[in-house]
């Protein structure tokens, strides 16, 4: 089964990133740890299991050095609604299995998401509910319709709620993470590792005690 892993991002200096945790731990920090989260995604690369691809929120992020060590591609449309649509529907032209999450869950292992992609082999969409009320991973054998990403509330606590209303039949759920809002999601994110972390892993774990130190 020809399978694909895409971390749709916004690419630095482009765009504002982070803008809610970086009220509270800066710009220049903010970078940082959006840096150390591309790093975590290198960890994700599988070659053997699947591709992995960085769908750019930016026409110009398409090009960017930033991304310079990824395959990636630009995510057309006005919102995240159009963005993810497009997405999907675009790569399952070419791809069998389409797994999409953010770059903000740097506590995914390469093992979660071949385990993620086994889960979609047995069911027809799969979603990874976030302790926010959105969702962090979501994937598809089939395009899922539009109307499901246009009714869908977004950025808030009924975000899963409305995404899966109208989803027939419902998706398999996953394990609920964190994905890094909000400063305090930082600490949840560090909980929430696996229990063999990477390198990279371990100094972003590092990074965020130094700033929590810091921030008291």
């Amino acid at each position: 089964m020809k399978k694909c892993l895409v971390i749709l991002a916004k690419t630095p200096f482009l765009s504002d990133v982070k803008t809610r945790l970086s009220s509270k731990i800066g710009i220049k920090n903010t970078h940082i740890f959006y840096e150390m989260c591309k790093n975590c995604v290198e960890d994700l690369t599988s070659k053997l299991d699947y591709d992995i691809k960085i769908a750019t929120a930016e026409k110009e992020g398409e090009s960017n050095d930033y991304w310079k060590k990824f395959n990636t591609f630009f995510a057309e449309g006005k919102n995240i609604a159009e963005k993810q649509n497009f997405i999907f529907q675009e790569l399952l032209k070419i791809y069998e299995s389409v797994i999409l999450i953010g770059i903000d869950i740097p506590q995914l292992s390469k093992k979660f998401i071949n385990n993620a992609f086994t889960y979609l082999e047995k069911n027809d969409q799969i979603i990874g509910p976030s302790t926010d009320g959105g969702f962090y991973l979501v994937g598809s054998k089939s395009n899922i319709k539009k109307e499901v990403w246009d009714n869908t509330e977004w950025s808030c606590a009924k975000t899963l709620q409305t995404f899966v209303r109208s989803m027939k039949p419902k998706p398999y759920k996953l394990k609920i993470f964190t994905d890094v809002d909000e400063f305090q999601d930082l600490s949840e994110m560090i909980k929430e590792m696996p229990s063999i972390t990477s390198k990279r892993q371990v100094k972003l774990i590092k990074w965020v005690n130094s700033i929590e130190e810091l921030i008291k």
